[in-house]
């Protein structure tokens, strides 16, 4: 069976990223460089898309993080090399569009760091595939 969790998109991180953009769109506003802020402009749309597309899905055994359009970029893992998985607050790169994540972590060292929208049904869905998953709610610790 398969199951779709898309992301969970934050105000705050769109604010964020829009904020940016501003700064990078002024100049050309400015000094009249329509051309460049029409570039620009479409760059920040598709930066906007990208971070809206992403999605979870669980098929099977697999957990597979899509992070960009279609199937580039995907991450499969296996539900059964989970290990734990911690809510976190990074604002380090990740496949999430939120930053109220949850850390993943899989196989011997790795991780992913990804936002779903619905959060506990994800958590509950992925321990009750693999019931040795360790969810450390770090505000109950």
């Amino acid at each position: 069976m398969k199951t779709v969790y898309p992301t969970k998109v934050s105000a705050t991180l769109i604010l964020f990223v829009s904020a940016a953009w501003l700064c990078v769109l002024s100049p050309f506003v400015i000094n009249g460089l329509w051309i460049h802020f029409t570039v620009v402009l479409v760059f920040y749309f598709l930066l906007l898309y990208l971070m809206a597309s992403i999605k979870y899905e669980i098929n099977g055994s697999q957990l597979i993080v899509y992070q960009f359009i279609g199937k580039w970029g995907k991450i499969a893992i296996d539900i059964n090399t989970i290990k734990s998985i911690e809510p976190t607050h990074t604002i380090l790169s990740a496949p999430a569009s939120s930053l109220d994540r949850l850390r993943i972590s899989y196989n011997k060292y790795d991780e992913v760091v990804i936002s779903p929208r619905q959060k506990e049904a994800f958590i509950r869905q992925l321990q009750t595939l693999n019931p040795q998953i360790v969810f450390k709610d770090r505000e109950n610790s």
